[in-house]
């Protein structure tokens, strides 16, 4: 009775031809080495598989330049996100040197009109621009603890800013020349003039010089100083520049307009006369 199973050496004949041709491939490579002869066996197979090792070669430089961009790519990217990073943190470092700079020659324009004061006057920082909208003011960061009381004259870069309202241990609210409720005796400083008349706030940019009298020698481009009368303002601190002279319906009183040299938009800083 047949049971169908392959014979053993019918099952395993392909597998030991080729352990046999192996062994003689071995032994046939060896006697070639120790002779110094070429081996034709691994001349074959070198020659058998160089050129598809040389296309399969080919093949992946041609895939490694199409695709490499990819990966450039994605390295660039990050790349570049990480400079972008450093950008922008040398642009906040410039920036904060630049406004170092501007304050440090801010300060060294203030220095020379301070030491020209007979009493050093107290220097402040502004806190505030109008913290109060129905008036002009500005808030600034020292109080009576400091020296400061009401009254007391505020001035920036040898311009007169106003005049402190109310004070507190730590901060002090500036009533601006430029305010309509604020008033500061005024003359013109040229020598031939020497006109006096009471100088108000009119608008954000203006102020304009009343009472002066019928005869009063006011042109444009005169220099308008504190007159020193009235008490609260010392001679001599800078107003502003005459722009224009007008007269009113009856001919009779003069009025002057007047460029304040402070900008009271960009004050950063104030010193307060005790």
């Amino acid at each position: 009775m047949l049971t169908g199973r392959t014979p053993p050496i019918r099952r395993y004949g392909t597998v030991l031809l080729f352990l046999m041709l192996g062994t003689l491939a071995g032994a046939w490579h060896n006697r070639a080495v120790d002779r110094g002869e070429p081996d034709v066996v691994v001349g074959l197979v070198r020659g058998a598989v160089a050129p598809p090792a040389g296309a399969l070669r080919k093949a992946s430089n041609w895939i490694y330049e199409q695709t490499a961009w990819f990966w450039r790519g994605k390295t660039l990217a990050q790349e570049n996100e990480r400079l972008q990073q450093r950008v922008a943190v040398l642009e906040a470092e410039v920036t904060r040197l630049q406004e170092a700079d501007i304050k440090l020659a801010h300060l060294r324009k203030d220095l020379g009109f301070v030491q020209s004061r007979p009493a050093p006057p107290v220097a402040a920082d502004v806190v505030a621009l109008r913290p109060d909208p129905k008036f002009e003011t500005l808030l600034v960061n020292r109080g009576s603890r400091d020296g400061v009381r009401v009254h007391s004259v505020a001035i920036a870069q040898g311009g007169v800013v106003g005049q402190v309202s109310e004070v507190t241990p730590t901060t002090a609210t500036v009533l601006l020349l430029m305010d309509p409720n604020a008033s500061v005796g005024a003359r013109v400083q040229r020598p031939e003039s020497r006109a006096v008349g009471i100088c108000k706030g009119a608008n954000a940019t203006t102020l304009m010089l009343h009472n002066l009298a019928p005869d009063a020698d006011v042109r444009p481009g005169d220099r308008i100083v504190t007159s020193g009368l009235g008490g609260v303002f010392p001679p001599g601190l800078l107003i502003g520049t005459v722009t224009q002279v007008t007269r009113d319906a009856e001919n009779v009183n003069k009025t002057a307009q007047i460029q304040p040299i402070v900008r009271f938009d960009r004050l950063e800083e104030v010193y307060l006369l005790p």
